[in-house]
């Protein structure tokens, strides 16, 4: 960290040269705002809570970057200790090293949730280039620099679809797909218009709700059912974060007690499940 006076983060923002090379103001406020709140950010994630404020330690227009009628605007922060708690890593120093490595290639990993934060704050520091501002610089101090600009936006798409779509291809441990079932539960908030109404399933092993659709159902039966224990058999359609099911298609509904969803609060019964593949 840099002493008082000094600089730990500076960040330069440069005109368009339609606009005469004049930086627009709320362009600058935006980066600005947008650098701010990711230090904060990437601070409780490095060092497990808020060890920094950000002082303006420089503020400049200069006309001299790129001749008479262009502009640049620069604002430089340093990070300021506020609090005795250890400190892991300097914010600023990060937001740099990782600007750095996704300027250069397609293939940066993040390794902890702060570098999620600043792989954010790229994408939205260099979304506007080109159309609200030319490009703009970071640097902290050392020789390394990163250009804000279209090519570093379309490097952290790279970055973020890759990673999207291991997860996407990343093996579940849970059943995907549907099957025909039966549950045991309360349902409640049902919405009877249209051909297929809605409703809420709150099984009776853990109290989980599950929304469910009722298809071909007698809606006085379903009236009569609602508060009451029951045992609905349906197709339920599974997705890859969990065991339960995201949807059932209820297409059956048999009473089987009195009890009110209060009667139910904490019980464990295990759920009556005749379960087959759907071809679906």
């Amino acid at each position: 960290m840099a002493p008082p006076g000094g600089k730990d983060l500076s960040y330069k923002i440069f005109g368009l040269d339609h606009m005469e090379g004049e930086v627009f103001a709320d362009a600058f406020a935006r980066q600005v705002n947008t650098i701010l709140t990711s230090l904060g950010k990437i601070d409780k994630e490095l060092n497990g809570g808020k060890r920094f404020e950000y002082m303006v330690s420089g503020l400049a227009v200069d006309t001299s970057d790129r001749g008479a009628t262009a502009q640049s605007a620069q604002i430089e922060f340093r990070e300021k200790v506020i609090s005795e708690k250890p400190i892991q890593a300097s914010p600023c120093s990060r937001m740099v090293s990782v600007g750095v490595s996704v300027g250069g290639a397609q293939t940066f990993e993040s390794v902890s949730n702060a570098d999620e934060v600043i792989l954010d704050a790229l994408a939205k520091l260099s979304k506007k280039a080109g159309q609200r501002f030319n490009y703009a610089t970071m640097r902290n101090g050392g020789p390394e620099l990163i250009r804000v600009d279209p090519f570093l936006s379309g490097q952290v798409a790279a970055i973020v679809n890759k990673a999207q779509k291991q997860a996407d291809q990343a093996v579940s441990n849970f059943f995907v797909g549907s099957a025909i079932g039966s549950f045991d539960g309360v349902i409640e908030a049902v919405d009877l218009a249209g051909d297929a109404p809605s409703a809420r399933l709150i099984l009776s092993a853990g109290g989980k709700p599950i929304d469910s659709v009722l298809f071909d159902m007698d809606l006085e039966e379903v009236r009569m059912a609602l508060g009451s224990r029951v045992r609905v058999t349906g197709r339920a359609i599974y997705g890859a974060a969990s065991a339960l099911p995201v949807r059932i298609e209820i297409r059956s509904i048999e009473r089987v007690g009195q009890s009110s969803i209060i009667d139910l609060a904490g019980s464990m019964p295990s759920i009556p499940f005749d379960f087959w593949t759907d071809a679906d």
